[in-house]
């Protein structure tokens, strides 16, 4: 997890949106930016909390393209 200091992308990380664990939870020390990207950025969905890129079938977000 990430606990999203000095990021521009949290509110769309996964990695930062996640709910920890309540046993134990790893975090990075530091977290992996170079030249203002994140490297281990997974993109979230807040319409169904699904992240990098998977959707729900009944998420707005997902597009089906059906070739007759």
């Amino acid at each position: 997890m990430c606990t999203g200091l000095i990021c521009n992308k949290k509110e769309t990380c996964y990695r930062y949106k996640a709910t920890p664990s309540t046993h134990q939870q790893s975090y990075f020390v530091i977290p992996p930016h170079k030249n203002g990207e994140c490297d281990m950025h997974l993109e979230y969905c807040p319409l169904c909390h699904q992240y990098n890129g998977v959707h729900k079938m009944g998420c707005e977000t997902r597009k089906i393209t059906l070739e007759l």
